[in-house]
């Protein structure tokens, strides 16, 4: 059975098909377990979203840690101070550029964590994280190979460029894997105090105006404050630069976005035919829900039209806090996917009155099968965005094309009133 959102037809006859199954979600490179406190540097979309998980999840288990006592981040605190090489303050700038922690330090901030690394070799068979405990140091790998075991089992190794540990200092949580040199290994590693003072002022900075943030979203603006705050606290800040792709077309969704600073722009929008309008995001937007309640994949491509920083919610997380809200976040949903529509995007229409059109979306159903349309039939004055499965529409000049989730079809009529 096929599902069309309804608000089709063009001339020719449309016809609905079972509909697609959903996507598989999968992940583009392997990154041993998804709780090991080893988040290596990585530069695709799909595993910076693994990552925001991963911090998700540390997250969580740090809310139910209610025995773990806060670090004194004193502001008479001295960083520690060891000098190196030019080369050496390069090599370690590159291995923590795609890190999305660091992401958001200023340059000043950055060469201050680098100078605050200390240089260290351990011989073969070293264990430099012990599962369980008590997180001590930042790691980064300049050479050597590294394993990472979870309960004794191997679950992934790193070399060159990686860099591991950050979880358990970030979140006051106990080592979730060890990790052991393969071989002599030289390693630079910065101390969890200044690590902390590093990220945690940087943290506190970006944390600021999160719920002002957060009031500014259409499904969450009536929220009370202690649901807010329940929701700023399970939210990782991101920060990106003038060009990044935060969303690639195609992927699996595994993260749901809030912009909180600067402008992003939605486009290559869709698989198929249909033409929609590119659209651009400000603070208080939001984009990623859709394939996180469809399990599709993700339908466009979104890209920082300049430098900007979004609030980040892990699948999980999303399920779990804003799963009650599911209705709110659909009706938002529908009113994006119009504004899409060029015959929409055109129009002159307020926000009011594209709430009111978007309430009279209706989702209607169809069998395999069952004729939607006919040529030479009357016709209703519907626009038809199909949500799932597929359409056939053949032409009157004989030409048949097949419409998939987010094609729409029957904008025609509604234009010409015919």
């Amino acid at each position: 059975m096929g599902a069309c959102s309804s608000t089709s037809q063009s001339g020719g006859a449309a016809s609905a098909s079972s509909p697609r199954p959903a996507a598989t979600t999968t992940s583009s490179k392997s990154k041993g377990d998804s709780n090991m406190d080893t988040d290596m540097k990585s530069t695709d979309v799909e595993s910076r979203e693994q990552q925001i998980n991963i911090h998700s999840k540390a997250k969580a288990k740090r809310a139910q840690n209610v025995f773990a006592e806060p670090l004194d981040m004193s502001e008479d605190f001295v960083i520690p101070n060891f000098p190196k090489s030019d080369g050496a303050v390069k090599f370690i700038d590159e291995s923590l550029a795609d890190n999305f922690i660091f992401a958001s330090l200023t340059k000043e901030e950055r060469r201050l964590l680098i100078d605050a690394m200390k240089a260290d070799e351990v011989p073969a068979g070293t264990v430099i994280i012990q599962q369980g405990e008590v997180g001590d140091y930042f790691y980064v790998v300049e050479d050597g190979n590294i394993s990472f075991n979870v309960d004794g089992n191997n679950v992934g190794a790193c070399s060159r460029g990686a860099s591991f540990g950050e979880l358990a200092l970030l979140y006051n949580c106990p080592r979730a894997a060890t990790c052991i040199a393969n071989s002599r290994c030289k390693i630079w590693k910065v101390d969890q105090r200044t690590f902390r003072y590093m990220l945690a002022n940087n943290n506190a900075s970006l944390q600021k105006g999160v719920l002002e943030v957060l009031r500014k979203v259409q499904f969450l603006s009536n929220l009370d404050e202690a649901t807010l705050i329940r929701i700023a606290d399970a939210l990782t800040s991101v920060s990106y630069n003038e060009g990044d792709r935060i969303i690639n077309k195609g992927d699996a969704g595994e993260v749901f976005y809030i912009l909180k600073e600067g402008r992003v722009r939605v486009h290559d929008i869709g698989f198929g035919d249909s033409q929609y309008v590119d659209q651009v995001l400000g603070p208080g937007d939001f984009f990623g829900e859709r394939a996180l309640l469809t399990g599709d994949p993700r339908l466009a491509n979104i890209t920082a039209e300049v430098a900007s920083v979004t609030l980040c919610l892990s699948r999980e997380e999303f399920e779990r806090i804003l799963g009650p809200l599911q209705d709110l976040i659909d009706h938002a949903l529908k009113k994006r996917v119009l504004m899409g529509v060029p015959i929409f995007a055109n129009s002159q229409f307020q926000p009011y009155e594209m709430s009111r059109l978007t309430d009279l979306v209706a989702e209607v159903a169809f069998h395999k099968g069952e004729v939607l349309a006919e040529e030479g039939q009357p016709a209703k004055q519907n626009l038809y965005i199909i949500r799932e499965g597929k359409v056939t529409v053949a032409n009157e000049n004989g030409m048949i094309s097949t419409l998939t989730p987010g094609d729409y079809f029957g904008e025609k009529l509604i234009q010409t009133g015919d």
